[in-house]
């Protein structure tokens, strides 16, 4: 008898968790969907505007300034898209988070509504464009002829690994723009600081290995000089050990505050939306 209700509350837990993941995956389609609804072109335009914004830097960096990454032997711009594409999907998912309880308020108020979900919904319709970009990225590489190497099989692995510091930063922000509205104005700002502060538009090797320490703690250096090591067939994660294991416990120490910040608070959601 025991534990034939052991067994049923499995299954309903089972239940409950795959009902979760398909109105959340549900949610997340429509997200992606409405935000371009009212426009011409629809959803090219999430696709038009990193495309372009992308083409302006590499001319910035690659023509006008003619930088080239230390110590590599691939074009500038090459180096450079595995790079971007990360900080696209987690400026993009870390500040649409932030909006996700206001913009489903409707939903915030319902009692039996799961909100812990939204977080989650506003990431996953921001990584719809960003495994295009992977596989974009990947197709000019074989048509410029460059090298496919086994390394590009771990990413993947770096996508999960973005995946889960832009989930955990959106909780956070999730959370706390409910009770601070300016607070998406501020985190515009430490976005357009913490882009320059990573080695997205410059090479890390280009500075003193003291200096270069301190940038290496910024866990986005992780995954980006991981994406761009599995393109160019330059090093598998497993050979970074003390950084894999910084990362992991850096992200996995933010989801858990950022599940404990957001449980506290969304009593008073309801409340204040």
């Amino acid at each position: 008898m025991e534990k034939e209700t052991v067994v049923n509350s499995a299954e309903k837990r089972y239940d409950e968790l795959k009902k979760k993941i398909s109105l959340t995956l549900s949610l997340a389609e429509n997200d992606f969907k409405s935000k371009y609804a009212s426009s011409q072109l629809g959803i090219l335009w999430a696709f038009i505007k990193p495309i372009v914004q992308a083409c302006v830097y590499m001319f910035v960096f690659s023509v006008i300034a003619r930088a080239t990454p230390a110590g590599n032997h691939y074009p500038y711009a090459f180096w450079f898209l595995p790079g971007i594409i990360v900080w696209f999907f987690f400026a993009d998912g870390t500040l649409s988070g932030a909006y996700a309880l206001l913009e489903y308020s409707y939903l915030v108020k319902k009692v039996r509504f799961s909100i812990d979900i939204l977080p989650f919904v506003k990431v996953i319709s921001s990584s719809i464009v960003h495994c295009f970009f992977v596989l974009f990225v990947l197709f000019l590489y074989i048509i410029r002829g460059l090298p496919l190497c086994w390394t590009m099989l771990q990413i993947p692995y770096y996508m999960v690994c973005v995946f889960c510091i832009t989930t955990a930063f959106a909780r956070i922000n999730c959370a706390l723009t409910p009770f601070f509205r300016d607070f998406t104005q501020l985190l515009e700002i430490m976005l357009m600081v913490l882009m320059w502060a990573c080695p997205v538009m410059w090479d890390i090797s280009m500075l003193p290995a003291k200096y270069a320490f301190i940038f290496k703690l910024n866990p986005l250096y992780y995954v980006i000089s991981g994406y761009r090591q599995s393109y160019m067939n330059e090093a598998w994660f497993f050979q970074r050990p003390l950084l894999t294991l910084y990362y992991w416990g850096f992200v996995l120490v933010l989801l858990f505050a950022g599940k404990k910040l957001f449980n506290s608070l969304k009593v008073h959601f309801a409340d204040i939306i």
